[in-house]
């Protein structure tokens, strides 16, 4: 251990000086207050080709000189890049022309809508167009016409589930490739005034060099959609958003196949609905939906539950997605859009719509109103849930309120509120069935001076029968710059505290928490772009302050320039058990104190090759016992049309009351025929319940945001006998006025 510690002293002595100077703060900000481009009012139409062969793409004043985020921070890019702006009553328009003097090298790996970031050569287009410093929307395209678009909030957090209506054209010669982007002003936020001055950044990724750069130089420690970081796009006169009126039907139709006891039963079944936008100002949106339905979302990915808390789900529905980051709480960490969530969310939409068991319950339908009011982030939600065999119907109202403070912080408050008639299937953290009504208020309080960022929050639940210890309070800081990280949390989660329409992992419980982070930069090395040094504490105690858990780890690693890493982590628990815990049916673990230490090594392979792959490796004592796990995936991309991904998940346990081997396994088949027209098939197998499970979706989009989807849904036991299996046909057709 010594002479490793030894290597790795002197590889940051060797390599972590600068091969050259690095732009200071200060520089960032004086670069970024001169980058200003001005847009150009055009008469003539746009033909929308990607061929740029219009007057004003030739007579426009191009944003260049880009600079690097990775691998050279600050540095000047490799590449050049010109960006032009024009716009006339209806549309903005952007024209780019991305030179490259190796072309024959772009990486192109997918055709399919909101492709993966980090995998293709793109050029994005950030809009802040409320000019606050903290939202926008960003318009991705990469060279085969793929399109990508989210929504920005809190200053960096991205909702990739976002959908506008907007349009681009890709073209390539041997000296560049091209993009023709059509952007209506329907499609953003902004004020009434007659002059517009909008937040603007481009990037640009080059993956065969492993390269991003962006117009507006960016911190390492930050992203392209940093609002606060954006240059400035100016010229915009007397434009404006319009009605701005979408109207989206469908109709839906189908049949079920169930089988009780050896016989199938079938069902079929029509029905149809609407979703309703209205901009009723330029910065706050209505929305209604009626009759609500979710059938074209693909399954939630099977996991492995190996403790006794709860797994999370991510949500993936269309309707709730869409402005979601207004409803985030407790700091920009937390986030509805993926598995990596604190502790406690109170508002996860997945409570609305759906069991515990994450069974679809019928919605009557829903509003939501939200946006910004003189610098105050507003969101509303109202949805009614019909009943469904022993649940009876809901109503639920979410509020949030944020007002903006300072450049990057706010203070703000959520409420939800559930009513019923009766009992619930929601559990609460007791396991017991849910009262008559349930609800969760209270306050929170971001604050972020450049690297120093405090996230705190009080909240309390009122639900029949429990009251008293019915709060959740949380207190965290950190500082991070490019290299360094620190941070400590407290958080606490009292035994009556009890969101119905949020998600706790693990309840009754103060946990105490400390990380340290150190990433220095290579910036000597072609290969290395940083080492990676970490350590992490976390101490829980019980709702009557005895300690539950305690587990310490530390990581060593490198992360190289194309993105790729190897790690190597040691972790040691404490954990005591106040009552037996059965981790299988016939497995269970007794009461009494665990002590034990794991291993685990994770390796990366990078995102710019047509085939990569993840894996983890975990060994040593688990509990009483011992235990190895493998989780691993490939990635596989031999053209932009077909994907293929496969992943593994495989636990094989030693304990003294029994032994058993865990596994799961997924394959994903993605073949897009055009940017518009996709076959996705994703298949599971549970070696668990010893089943099959296959979700095959059709999309075509016919029109923007109007789609044809065709589903077929099947679950078998590995026998290859039928459990269950729908086929749903959707249509959808937007009308905007």
């Amino acid at each position: 251990m010594h002479r490793l510690h030894l290597f790795l002293f002197i590889g940051v002595l060797g390599f972590a000086a600068p091969a050259a100077a690095q732009l200071s703060e200060a520089e960032f900000e004086t670069i970024r207050m001169n980058k200003v481009i001005n847009a150009v009012q055009i008469t003539e139409p746009i033909t929308l080709d990607g061929q740029l062969d219009e007057p004003v793409w030739q007579t426009a004043q191009p944003a260049t000189d880009f600079y690097q985020k990775l691998p050279r921070n600050g540095t000047p890019a490799s590449e050049r890049t010109e960006v032009r702006f024009a716009y006339d009553e209806d549309n903005l328009y952007v024209g780019v022309t991305a030179f490259d003097s190796d072309p024959d090298r772009l990486l192109i790996k997918d055709l399919r809508e909101d492709f993966d970031f980090g995998t293709t050569d793109l050029i994005q287009i950030f809009i802040d167009s409320l000019r606050d410093g903290r939202s926008g929307f960003t318009f991705v395209v990469n060279p085969a016409g793929a399109r990508r678009d989210t929504q920005v909030s809190n200053n960096g957090t991205t909702n990739q589930d976002w959908d506008g209506v907007w349009d681009a054209k890709v073209s390539r010669n041997e000296k560049a490739w091209f993009v023709e982007y059509m952007i209506p002003f329907r499609t953003l936020r902004f004020s009434q005034s007659s002059t517009q001055e909008w937040g603007l950044n481009v990037t640009r990724k080059i993956m065969h060099r492993s390269e991003e750069n962006n117009w507006a130089p960016i911190p390492l420690r930050y992203q392209g959609t940093r609002a606060a970081l954006a240059g400035t796009l100016r010229g915009l006169e007397g434009v404006r958003q319009g009605r701005n009126l979408k109207i989206k039907p469908f109709v839906i139709g189908g049949g079920t196949q169930a089988r009780a006891a050896t016989a199938l039963r079938t069902n079929s079944d029509f029905d149809g609905g609407f979703d309703v936008k209205y901009s009723l100002t330029p910065s706050m949106t209505f929305d209604a939906t009626f009759r609500t339905d979710f059938a074209q979302v693909e399954v939630d990915q099977q996991q492995v539950n190996l403790t006794r808390f709860n797994l999370f789900f991510p949500e993936k529905r269309d309707f709730f997605l869409e402005n979601a980051g207004i409803f985030t709480f407790g700091g920009v960490g937390q986030s509805v859009f993926s598995t990596n969530v604190g502790n406690l969310v109170p508002f996860f939409s997945r409570r609305i719509g759906l069991s515990a068991a994450g069974t679809p319950l019928p919605i009557v339908g829903g509003t939501r109103v939200s946006g910004q009011v003189k610098n105050v982030d507003v969101g509303v939600l109202a949805m009614k849930t019909e009943r469904f065999g022993a649940t009876p119907s809901n109503n639920y109202v979410v509020g949030r309120v944020k007002k903006n403070i300072f450049s990057t912080s706010w203070i703000g408050a959520i409420v939800t509120d559930r009513e019923s008639d009766g009992p619930n299937d929601l559990p609460a953290p007791d396991g017991s069935g849910t009262a008559s009504y349930n609800r969760v208020y209270g306050p929170d309080v971001h604050l972020q001076f450049d690297q120093l960022e405090i996230d705190s929050y009080i909240l309390r639940s009122d639900t029949p029968g429990r009251e008293g210890r019915n709060q959740a309070r949380k207190l965290q800081t950190a500082w991070r710059d490019d290299e360094l990280s620190l941070s400590a949390e407290y958080n606490a989660v009292q035994r009556n505290f009890n969101p119905e329409v949020g998600f706790i992992r693990r309840g009754a419980i103060s946990q105490y928490s400390a990380d340290a982070g150190w990433r220095p930069q290579l910036r000597r090395s072609n290969t290395i772009r940083n080492l990676i040094f970490s350590s992490a504490l976390d101490y829980y105690d019980d709702d009557f302050g005895e300690i539950e858990t305690r587990t310490q780890e530390g990581t060593i690693g490198v992360q190289f320039v194309n993105n790729g890493s190897v790690n190597f982590s040691v972790n040691e628990t404490f954990d005591r058990l106040v009552e037996a815990f059965a981790i299988r049916p016939a497995v269970a673990l007794q009461a009494g104190d665990y002590r034990y230490r794991r291993y685990i090594t994770s390796v990366n392979t990078g995102n710019n090759r047509k085939v990569g792959g993840t894996a983890n490796v975990s060994w040593g004592d688990f509990w009483d016992g011992d235990s190895q796990a493998v989780t691993a995936s490939l990635d596989i991309r031999p053209n932009y049309h077909v994907n293929i991904d496969l992943n593994y998940t495989r636990n094989q346990v030693a304990l003294p009351s029994g032994e058993f081997t865990a596994q799961l396994l997924g394959a994903r088949l993605l073949y897009g025929f055009s940017p518009r027209v996709f076959f996705n098939a994703f298949v599971q197998y549970n070696a668990d319940t010893d089943q099959v499970s296959s979700n095959l979706r059709f999309n075509f989009t016919h029109h923007p945001l109007s789609d044809i989807y065709v589903v077929y849904n099947d679950r078998r036991d590995t026998s290859g006998r039928l459990v269950e299996r729908a086929f749903i046909v959707k249509v959808t057709n937007l009308f905007t006025f």
